[in-house]
Parts: C-alpha cells; structure tokens; sequence
C-alpha cells in the first residue's frame, strides 16, 4: 500500500500541507501533525507541539510539553523541503491555538430567489465583489530553538572546607600588646641571669627555661 492511501485511512480530514520522501510522509491536518513512515503511523496534536528538534541517528523529534509524539527518521527527505515545510508547520500551530483551524460545516445551497422584473434587473448595477481582508499573522514560538527536555547538569557545590579556607583571618587585637610582653620577658630573663650570676645554678637554670618558654607562648599567641 502506497503512502496516500495509508494516509487517507489515518484520517479523514482534509490535508492542509504534506510533505513526501522515500518511506515516509508527513502531512498537516485541521487538528494534527501526522507521520506515515514504514513502522506505522504517529500523530502529533497541533495544539500540543511545543519542540521539534534533531537527535542522534538522523532522527526528528516532535515532542510536546512532557513527551514526544514522534521520531521520525529524515533519510530520503530534501532537507531543505523539510526546513520549509516545518516552517509551515509553526503557522499551524499557531492557528490550531487560536481555534482557526476547526472543522466547518459546509454551508447548504440557498434556495434560489425569484427572478427581478426585467426594468429592476437592467436598473440595478451589478454588486462589485469585496475582497476579504487576510488576517496578519502572528508570531509563532520557534519550536526547533525550544531547550531539551532532558535538563543541563548543574556543577556541583563549592566544598565548606575550601569556602572557609579562602575566607581571611580575622586579626588578633592582642597582637602588638603580646609581642611587647615577649620581648619584655626576654630582657627580663637576660637581665636576671647577667645581673645575679652567683645565684644558685638550679634557681638560675629555671629562672631562664621560664622566661624562654613564656616568651615562645607569648609569641605564638600573638600570631593566633
């Protein structure tokens, strides 16, 4: 069976727009995007599309707001006939939201009118025909510039250990004040084991590791 014919048993209503290749046909209805292809047939709701896009394995994605309606691959398709024709598509998209594109009835022939008396028919003038105006337009939302579905990977957070690191020490308002009692308790220890050398050796040898270790305390803790 030929791709017509197995799009005229998909539906029934009048095809607005189609496009054929190879082994496939996409055609464009009053309600929905369809694809005749070798697996069968999918649909589209026009309403619904929000993306098409391209993905791997020369494939195209029609997709919807949480799903894709179909994958269709591009081979044996003029890829500039497919740009335009999708390009026809958001158009359609944008009719079918705005209820343009809903099925009309097709209006009943009017019962026809007596005929005028043959002085009123050469009097009057013939009705001059009014073109309809053409509705604009409207911006249709790109649907092959849409994100993808799948969202990008965020970098992960900075570790608290490396924030805290990098953070500056606050300084110490003890620093000088320290320093200077360490330096004091240095010459005080040098004064005490210059000035008073015949003092007992062991009293003389405590008095300087004291003051020596006291100095080192205070020093360090000026630094904190």
């Amino acid at each position: 069976m030929n791709l017509e014919a197995r799009l005229k048993e998909a539906t029934r209503e009048p095809v607005l727009s189609e496009l054929k290749g190879e082994s496939g046909l996409f055609a464009v209805t009053q309600s929905e995007l369809i694809y005749v292809g070798p697996e069968g047939v999918e649909r589209a709701p026009l309403k619904e599309i929000r993306r098409v896009s391209s993905a791997k394995g020369g494939k195209l994605v029609v997709a919807g707001k949480e799903a894709a309606f179909i994958e269709a691959s591009i081979a044996g398709f003029d890829l500039g006939e497919l740009k335009l024709f999708f390009e026809g598509v958001k158009g359609y998209v944008g009719k079918a939201r705005r209820g343009e594109l809903t099925a009309v009835e097709e209006p009943k022939a009017p019962e026809p009118a007596p005929a005028p008396p043959p002085e009123a028919a050469a009097e009057a003038p013939a009705p001059e025909p009014v073109p309809e105006p053409e509705p604009e337009p409207e911006p249709v939302p790109e649907a092959a510039e849409r994100p993808p579905l799948v969202p990008e990977e965020e970098p992960p957070p900075a570790p608290a250990g490396v924030e805290e690191a990098a953070r500056p020490a606050p300084a110490n308002p003890l620093r000088i004040p320290l320093k200077l009692l360490a330096l004091l308790t240095l010459a005080y220890t040098v004064a005490f084991y210059f000035l008073f050398p015949e003092t007992d050796p062991w009293l003389l040898t405590g008095v300087v590791l004291g003051g020596l270790g006291l100095l080192l305390v205070e020093w360090k803790v000026a630094d904190l």
